[in-house]
């Protein structure tokens, strides 16, 4: 690859990883027109926080939003997103600390049978060894996820947490962040390798078997029809092909972990005065552990609108 073809490549790459780092794994799909996905209203008594369920890829057929979404953005003082993907000094920084420094490379870091299998699919993706190499395997699972999506035809740039930031700062409604992409990537770093290493394996085997264009449609049926436990069971699936314990471990970080401290920062909001509309993954929505039961065990009235 030359200079030249370099350049946009990267700067490709990185837009990618803008939403590829404020997802982690949250569901991705598209919705027709008219659809209404999760949305939930939750009541203390002094407050309303709307709860919505988003995806971080897309396309223009996702626009406009069903109306009990935009009803609830419209009334809502302060939008709140897992992280803001418009904040491009943030994602730099996170990309960097998911890198290898040189000499260090990927090869040193993960199976020779699974180096090889990787380098089989880099191409149907359009990504190159050379830039492949110095990523730790959970950003190369992430982003392998993301340029297949993409190649599939779905955009990041039409994706849910950016339409909100930038519908925000138009209308000069603060955007707080419930996370951070530092905080997110970090909670990756920590990750044994063997955990990183499982998550790239599955990915890259995903990919090999076509699998991904069959997800994407069940998760964008999923979304659009806002079927909770069709989300839930999609949510699941991203273990499966994971020995059973580094799955549980997995989907603890991802989702269990994750929800405990949001929804504290939700309880928070919910002790104020302003109403919020706190856009998260719909995976974060979903089952016992989801942010919905989680709020309401905390006595706050939640009713899906």
């Amino acid at each position: 690859m030359s200079p030249s073809q370099q350049q946009p490549f990267v700067v490709r790459l990185r837009a990618a990883l803008a939403l590829l780092v404020a997802a982690v794994f949250p569901l991705l799909g598209h919705a027709a027109q008219g659809s209404t996905p999760l949305i939930y209203e939750v009541r203390s008594e002094t407050n309303t926080v709307y709860l919505f369920g988003t995806i971080h890829v897309g396309t223009s057929s996702m626009y406009p939003l069903g109306s009990k979404v935009e009803e609830a953005f419209t009334r809502s003082k302060i939008l709140a997103l897992e992280a803001d993907p418009t904040d491009q000094s943030a994602v730099t920084s996170a990309i960097v600390q998911a890198m290898y420094r040189p000499p260090d490379s990927i090869s040193s870091h993960i199976p020779p049978d699974l180096l090889e299998q990787l380098k089989a699919v880099l191409p149907q993706v359009g990504l190159p060894f050379e830039y492949a190499r110095g990523m730790k395997p959970y950003l190369l699972a992430m982003t392998l996820t993301v340029m297949e999506i993409q190649r599939l035809g779905y955009d990041p740039n039409m994706g849910i947490d950016a339409h909100l930031a930038q519908l925000a700062k138009k209308q000069g409604k603060p955007v707080v962040e419930l996370e951070s992409m530092q905080g997110q990537m970090q909670l990756f770093e920590v990750m044994p390798e063997a955990l990183q290493t499982a998550m790239l394996r599955a990915t890259v085997e995903d990919i090999a078997k076509g699998e991904v264009a069959i997800e994407m449609d069940d998760l964008q049926k999923a979304w659009a029809a806002g079927d909770a436990e069709a989300i839930q069971e999609n949510v699941l699936r991203e273990t499966l092909g994971m020995p059973e314990d580094l799955g549980k471990d997995l989907y603890e970080r991802i989702y269990d972990q994750r929800n405990r401290q949001m929804a504290d920062k939700i309880t928070l909001m919910l002790g104020g005065s302003e109403s919020c509309f706190v856009a998260v993954g719909a995976g974060h929505l979903t089952g016992a552990g989801g942010l919905a039961e989680l709020l309401k065990s905390k006595g706050f009235t939640v009713r899906r609108l």
